[in-house]
This record gives C-alpha cells, structure tokens and sequence, in this order.
C-alpha cells in the first residue's frame, strides 16, 4: 500500500513504452548504477533512469531520512563530548592557608604553627597546587591541558598577557574545541544539503541474456483468439521463445531531485544551526578555562621564584651569623657551640635553596608545557606578584555580571533552544514529504547506434502510516532531554552565585593574608637586629638570633604564600565571573 502512495502522483515519461522483459531486467542494475554514482544523495533523490522503461522509478523511502538520523547522532556525540569537556561546577575558591600557618617544615624544623612559634624555617616551598586550588578548567581539561603545538624559539621576555595569547593558540584544549565547532558546521551543511537539489548522472552499457521461463512466460505456440486452435483459418502467434539474447543496452542520463516539502529535513536543519552555536560558545568555554589554567601555571612559576629569592636571602643572613660567631669565638666572647649552631644553620639553608630551586625549576616546566615553550627555556617572567590597593566588590556587584557573562550558563541556555529544536524536528517526521525527481538521457543498444533521448519526470508523495511507535518513542526522548537541560539550567546558575561568593571570601581573606604577612615580616626584622645587637654585644648566645632568623624566614615564606594566594583569589574572582582572559596579575 505504501509503495502505491508513493507512486501516486508518479507522471510517466515516453520511456514507458519500452519492452516489459527488457525493463524487468534491467530494474536491479539501474538502481544500483544509480545509487553507487552518489552514495551521499538520498534515497529519494535517486530515481531508477529513465531509459530502463521501468514507471514508477521516482519511488523510494523519505528523502534522507537514514542520513538525517545519522547526522542527528553524530550531533548528539559532539554535544556528549563537549559536556565532558565543560566542568559541572564553577572555580573554587583557594583554601584558607596563610598568615596564621607555616609552610611544610624541613628537617629539624618545629611542627606547623603560629607565626609566634619560633623555629627552624621551611626546608621547601609550598607545592604549586597549594597557591590557590585549581579552577574547573583544570580539573576539566584533564589530560589536554598541555600544549599540543610547541614554539620553534622561546621569547626573550614573557608576560602574563603573552602567555594566556601563546597558550590559547597551542593548547590541546582550545585547539579540539575548535575543530569541534567546525565539524559542527560541517553537519550543518550535511543536514542543508537535504533541501537542496540533487543532481546526478548514470551511465551502463551491458549485454545480457535472459530465462523468460523464469520470468513467469512459458514457451511454446499461443492458441487462436477463440480458443479453437490454429485449424480455424486464423494465423498462429508467434511462439515464444524461453531464452532471449544476448542483446546490448546502453543508457546515459542526468537524474535530477529537488524536495518541495520536508518540514522534518528543515527544522532539522535549525536544530544543526542552534548546535553550532552551542559549539562556538564551547570552543569559547575552552578558551576561558585555557586562559585560567595558564594564568595559575603562570602564578605558581612567578610564586617559585619568589621563594628562591627568599631561600637565597635566609641564606645570605645564616653565613652572616657563622661569620660572627667564628669572630666571637676568636675574640673569646662566644663559645663553639655557637659556631656549630651556625654552621648547622647555614646547611639547612643550602638545602632549603636547593630544594625552592628545584620546585621553581618544576613550576617553569609546569608553564612551558601549558603554554607550549620549549621545554628548558629560560624566559624571563615579566609580571610579579603583588598586592593591589583594590576595593573587593560585593555580591550585589559581582552576581549580575557574573550571570550574564559565565559561558557555561549561555552554554545551558543555548542547549535547552537547540533540544527544543531537535524535539520538534522529530515530531515532524509525521509529516508528508513531497519531492520532485527526473532524468533525462540517451537511451540505445550501443552509444551512438539507434540511440533516442528519453525522460522521466514526476512527483513523489511520503505519507508516514505506521511506525510500530518509532516517531513517538524519538519525541519523548527528544522532550527528556530538553528537560534534563532546563534541569543543568538551573543547576548551572545556582552554581554561579556559589562561585561568586566562594570567591569574594577568598579574595577578602587573601587581602587580609598579605596585611598580616607585611606587619609579621616587619617585627622578624626588628627580632633579629636586637637579638643580633645582643649577641654581639656578647650578652647571649647565638641561639636568640638562631631563632630570630627562623622568624624571619617563616615570615618571608609566608609573605610569598600570601601573596600568592591573593593572586589566586583574585583569578578565581575572573573566572567566577567569566573574565578570566582579561585577569592580570
């Protein structure tokens, strides 16, 4: 029945007044010629040629319909990949660690604490990860968070501004987001083709033979017109032979389909216009999260160096102690002991140097990669870290724009009206289709020899009868994940305001940090000058001034960890915000 629907409006050419057992035989090759001349035409648009003398050629399933579904789950995958890409959850805010604790102690060193405590200082810095916890692109990008394309020279000098602009454009990231976005326009253009017409051309030349007892004629003499046999005065019909052949064909025609009516293959295409955007702004998304990742890469590197200088000063001040207890000694004021205890000094010192060189060494490695330098460059880093004069903005200042800006929120937005799209394309594939389809060639047993033109033209009408529930069971997924967007929508903005006010917490505490670290730094310096004062005026020993200096350090590397931590507040700030690519330190 639904071939006969197909065929309804079918409007024969003059190829029709072809031999039947020529047209019969010839059916199964013509469409294969047919079909194998544009595999990536629809099924519609590949009518049986016209020459074939087969009616009814332009009959065949939906146009596109195999293709339209395949392209939707090809979207789908994109779209799955990109989810796995984009983090569930804004940047975190870093952990409240600073002023009112010591970094990790080295060996003879006392136990975390207060910065009243006194003691042995650090033996190494803080690890990078301890500078602020890592934005969700970090977490996010997983193991495509190095570069995939490397600089063939390193720059002299390397700003923050320069690294995020040499990371966005060699990082794995941002790279595979954009060739995302452009496979997602590639399927736009599959999806467009669709509505498009569709011509293409055939050409066969064949000799065949042919077993008419197989096609259902039997041989032997026909009796007369009145059933009386052949004794009646009437002339015998030719008897009918049971093999034919061989004989040669030969067929050469343009086939030409346009759809007049495919509102599933349209709005199909819509749902593939509101997927490119979604993956442009993905792509955009991973830029954002490239820009933090580089940035905290680029903060821990300027935190390493911070460190070696603080490791070279307390250095510089224990060889200084040793050199005035040797001269105390000498000059009988001091004992050994207090040269012992200076040289000890002095070697927790060089192995503390050591061990911030080292991790410094690491966090420079940790940003070439990010980046994309080669790998052991000795860029200079430009910006340093520093405690800006800033007003902290509130909540109400910052939650807006947030909204408006964090892409992952456009990004759920986007994805609800591209499932809302997609759901409606579905729901149309109830619809009728209507498409037009001939041919036109020359139809012969040789080429040139006895050869005529030959056509084909008609209109085909699809009407979806029944489909055991297939178009519904679609719908009702497409309705759910339209829902489970709406759902992420919701998620996605509660997250924002989370993020927003995680990190003007972190912000506000980080700035408090550094006020604390700079008053601390001071009054280690007073400690030290009087209790050298002391020991040099030969009143004490040296374990005043050994003590004044583990202040002193601890001090320092305090400072280097509040101000690193403030400059990670202030990028989780960006990034909460959306405007990561724009932090500078």
């Amino acid at each position: 029945m639904l071939a006969r629907m197909r065929n309804l409006f079918f409007l024969p050419g003059r190829s029709c007044c072809r031999a039947a057992a020529a047209g019969l035989g010839l059916l199964a090759v013509t469409l294969s010629a047919a079909a194998q001349s544009n595999p990536a035409a629809p099924p519609a648009t590949r009518p049986a040629p016209a020459g074939s003398g087969q009616p009814g050629g332009i009959g065949g399933p939906p146009v596109g319909q195999q293709q339209q579904q395949e392209l939707q789950q090809r979207q789908q995958e994109i779209q799955q990949t990109a989810q796995q890409q984009r983090p569930p959850t804004g940047p975190t805010s870093p952990p409240p660690t600073g002023v009112g604790q010591t970094p990790p102690a080295s060996q003879g060193a006392p136990s975390p604490g207060g910065l009243g405590t006194l003691g042995e200082p650090s033996g190494t810095t803080t690890p990078p990860a301890q500078v602020g916890s890592a934005p969700r692109g970090g977490t996010m990008m997983g193991t495509a968070t190095g570069a995939a394309r490397t600089l063939a020279v390193a720059p002299a000098t390397l700003s923050l501004p320069e690294a995020m602009t040499i990371g966005l454009e060699n990082n794995l990231t941002t790279l595979l987001a954009t060739e995302r976005a452009t496979e997602a326009r590639a399927l736009r253009q599959q999806v467009r083709s669709f509505l498009l017409p569709n011509i293409t051309g055939t050409a066969y030349q064949q000799n065949r033979t042919l077993n008419l007892v197989a096609q259902g004629l039997v041989p032997g003499g026909s009796q007369d017109m009145m059933g009386g046999g052949t004794g009646g005065g009437m002339a015998a019909a030719p008897t009918i032979p049971s093999f034919v052949g061989p004989f040669n064909t030969f067929d050469a025609r343009l086939n030409f389909s346009q759809a007049l009516l495919n509102i599933a293959a349209l709005r199909q295409y819509k749902s593939s216009a509101a997927a490119v955007q979604v993956a442009d702004l993905t792509a955009e998304l991973a830029r954002e999260q490239v820009a933090t990742f580089v940035a905290l890469a680029y903060l821990s590197a300027q935190r390493g160096s911070l460190d070696v200088r603080a490791a070279r000063a307390d250095l510089s001040l224990a060889e200084a102690l040793r050199q005035l207890a040797q001269k105390q000694r000498d000059a009988g004021i001091a004992d050994g002991i207090d040269v012992v205890r200076a040289e000890v000094r002095e070697s927790q010192q060089r192995l503390r140097l050591a061990q911030a060189e080292a991790s410094a060494t690491q966090d420079r490695l940790d940003l070439a990669r990010a980046v994309g330098l080669p790998q052991g460059s000795a860029t200079v880093l430009t910006d340093t870290l520093v405690a800006r004069a800033e007003a902290v903005p509130t909540v109400e200042e910052a939650l807006a724009p947030a909204q408006a800006a964090r892409l992952d929120t456009r990004i759920a937005e986007q994805t609800i009206a591209q499932k809302e799209l997609d759901r409606r394309a579905r729901a149309a594939a109830r619809y009728p289709i209507i498409s037009a389809a001939g041919d036109y060639g020359q139809s012969a047993v040789t080429p040139f020899k006895n050869d005529r033109a030959t056509r084909t033209y008609g209109v085909l009408l699809s009407v979806p009868v029944f489909d055991g529930g297939y178009i519904n069971s679609r719908v009702k997924a497409a309705l759910s994940e339209q829902r489970q967007a709406e759902l992420e929508l919701g998620n996605t903005r509660g997250q924002v305001e989370q993020d927003v006010r995680q990190a003007l917490i972190g912000w506000n505490l980080a700035a408090a940090q550094v006020r604390a670290a700079d008053e601390q730094l001071a009054l280690a310096g007073r400690e030290l000058a009087l209790a050298t004062q002391r020991f040099r005026a030969g009143v004490a020993d040296n374990l005043e001034v050994l003590q004044a200096q583990a202040a002193l350090a601890n001090a320092r590397a305090l400072r280097v960890q509040a101000l690193a931590q403030y400059g990670a507040a202030r990028l989780n700030f960006a990034a909460a915000t959306g405007t990561a690519q724009s932090f500078r330190l």
